[in-house]
């Protein structure tokens, strides 16, 4: 599905406005503008592909209005390169989804899909005041914990003979509402549409 949210997350050409949210190759220190506070929201690592590419979702805070969640991008960081984000290649975001659909000020419903997957999730303003990802996350025994806050996360290939062909899981290390810690993976629906993962 392609979809007018798609388009502006993933598609839209950089600002002309120099304190817009930055979408080209940004460094970290640049992240941020007059406007808009940049936080990185979730960091998500990967079993596959180069170690110093990893996958940020970043989130900005409107600076003007206290507490409005303005937007949130799905990026590269370049370990190697102080962190410096780069967008999907156009080859990628053939296959990656992004929706961001507005709850209310402080919130963002989330839906991310890819390789026939849907996971869906939200980034909140927490009790701290920045953003965080919420998500329902199903444990290694089958038990799901509502709403918890994820700090980490973890791409999972789907492999064949070896080779890495598309996405298994996406596993997270979170907080439940009693501060404990968890691990387990955010349940996907699988989609009967879209596009499967094919390596370039």
């Amino acid at each position: 599905m392609t979809s007018v949210l798609v388009a502006l997350a993933l598609l839209r050409p950089p600002p002309v406005d120099a304190d817009a949210i930055p979408r080209g190759p940004t460094p970290v220190e640049k992240l941020s503008t007059k406007k808009f506070r940049h936080h990185e929201v979730l960091r998500i690592r990967r079993d596959f592909g180069m170690d110093h590419w990893e996958i940020a979702l970043d989130g900005w805070m409107s600076a003007e209005l206290d507490g409005h969640l303005a937007d949130v991008r799905l990026w590269w960081v370049n370990t190697d390169d102080a962190d410096r984000r780069k967008p999907f290649s156009a080859y990628l975001r053939r296959y990656i989804e992004l929706e961001a659909r507005r709850a209310d000020k402080r919130t963002l419903a989330v839906r991310l899909a890819g390789d026939r997957k849907e996971y869906l999730f939200s980034v909140e303003i927490d009790g701290t005041g920045l953003p965080a990802v919420f998500a329902d996350v199903q444990l290694a025994d089958g038990s799901t914990v509502a709403h918890c806050r994820c700090t980490r996360g973890r791409l999972v290939a789907r492999r064949v003979l070896g080779i890495p062909v598309g996405i298994a899981a996406l596993n997270v290390e979170c907080t439940d509402a009693a501060s404990r810690s968890r691990e387990g993976a955010v349940p996907y629906r699988e989609l009967a549409h879209g596009k499967e993962y094919e390596p370039e």
